[in-house]
């Protein structure tokens, strides 16, 4: 998808696993994405790993507090991801 309105109808036609989403996004960054998906019952349940170059606290508590299980920052290293999703999907 290409932004979060884009994601939310590809989530309404299947039902991911996971979501890895960049903070930074047109028309609805990652943090309302989280956010949008966490006010639902239905969706609520799914992983949502957050990649992105913010780095600074401040940006890692508005991704918490939107919901974001995991929070990885550029750059990263595929086994980084690779723990990231095996430990949501566990």
């Amino acid at each position: 998808a290409k932004d979060g309105f884009d994601a939310i109808g590809v989530i309404e036609h299947k039902k991911p696993s996971l979501l890895l989403v960049d903070l930074e996004m047109p028309r609805m960054n990652g943090l309302e994405l989280a956010a949008h998906l966490r006010s639902r019952d239905d969706y609520k349940d799914i992983p949502i790993v957050m990649i992105t170059s913010r780095s600074t606290e401040r940006h890692r508590q508005l991704a918490e507090n939107a919901g974001v299980d995991n929070y990885l920052t550029k750059p990263w290293s595929e086994e980084e991801l690779m723990r990231c999703i095996e430990k949501q999907i566990a």
